[in-house]
């Protein structure tokens, strides 16, 4: 994660930062999951199937259990997922409690995803 690049230098250094996600410490984020749905997707016929998947994200040291909706999209060999979900920053002991940054940070992020296999 370090090597995410903000539009403000000092976006980064409190991103990076033992405050934040000290990400000396916890380099990367980490998801596993499952696909929930496997049979209703057709792996042998192009097209966009809805898919749920479980598992659990680790972001900052701290793992939760995770759930979300997927799309995946199929064509010849090519796999892509995408997905878009909210995350609570305070559910990865991610927060400032006082000073500016408590005031210019919000409370939850959008993560969007997109993986091609």
């Amino acid at each position: 994660m370090q090597s995410f690049e903000f539009e403000k230098a000092l976006m980064q250094k409190h991103f990076n930062s033992e405050n934040f996600l000290d990400t000396q410490k916890n380099p990367k984020a980490k998801l596993i999951a499952k696909i929930v749905n496997l049979t209703e997707i057709n792996f042998e016929k192009n097209g966009n199937y809805n898919a749920m998947i479980a598992g659990e994200m680790t972001i900052n040291g701290k793992a939760n259990p995770f759930n979300e909706k997927v799309n995946i999209t199929v064509n010849g060999k090519n796999l892509m997922v995408k997905s878009k979900f909210n995350i609570p920053l305070a559910s990865y002991n991610i927060a400032f409690e006082k000073g500016k940054p408590s005031t210019n940070i919000a409370k939850t992020v959008e993560v969007t995803v997109e993986a091609e296999y």
